[in-house]
């Protein structure tokens, strides 16, 4: 009788503990059509149009020059603890940005977003596709002034979670919340109602493909 009361006193701790995390951010699960998120996997998959992106400051650095020296500098500036990423993202122009940006704008997905949240989302801002390398990452930072709601949506139909990659949001306590990859999974953090220090740790293994921006 002891073991089970111990058992189940677990299992309730286990649950607050996940409705602690879930408080500091929102999720939806099957969130892209699936015709559509194939549709992207098929193109981004098969294309060779990726930048290597990396940042001075807040400005961000775009394209496949000198990929071994700004990868030394992008590590050299995390190991300071200094703002500070590696990764790629697919071309600006693409088309199928442009369908991604549509589809995320359209009244069906922003009220979908506005019932997410509970607040009115009118767009959405500077959208990318990002594809993290082994050895690729994004340092400890605040998203300031470039939207209401930071979203990600998984593209990787399966993530071995011993190959890193997890978005980390910091809370006030210290305590580091990991959300893994999971496929077209959509996650939001609300960046204007407090500070949300977040990071991605460093892919090990695969690449992981993801889209990301703002909500507002």
């Amino acid at each position: 009788m002891k073991l089970i009361l111990i058992f189940i006193f677990i299992i309730f701790l286990f649950i607050l503990y996940e409705l602690y995390c879930e408080s500091f951010y929102i999720y939806k699960y099957d969130f892209l059509d699936k015709s559509f998120i194939e549709k992207i996997n098929k193109i981004i998959l098969n294309d060779k149009e990726w930048l290597y992106t990396t940042n001075i400051g807040n400005d961000k650095i775009k394209h496949n020059n000198d990929i071994k020296s700004r990868r030394y500098n992008s590590l050299k500036l995390l190991n300071s603890n200094r703002f500070s990423y590696s990764k790629y993202e697919y071309k600006n122009d693409a088309l199928i940005l442009k369908e991604i940006n549509e589809y995320l704008n359209s009244p069906q997905v922003l009220k979908q977003i506005s019932e997410l949240t509970g607040n009115k989302i009118s767009k959405t801002t500077d959208i990318f596709i990002s594809k993290f390398e082994p050895g690729d990452f994004l340092s400890v930072h605040n998203d300031t002034n470039l939207g209401r709601y930071a979203f990600i949506i998984y593209l990787n139909e399966t993530w071995d979670k011993r190959c890193g990659g997890d978005l980390n949001i910091i809370t006030k306590s210290g305590i580091h919340i990991p959300i893994y990859p999971e496929y077209n999974k959509l996650v939001l953090m609300d960046i204007k109602s407090e500070e949300r220090p977040h990071y991605i740790n460093t892919v090990k293994c695969n690449n992981r493909y993801a889209i990301t921006g703002w909500f507002m």
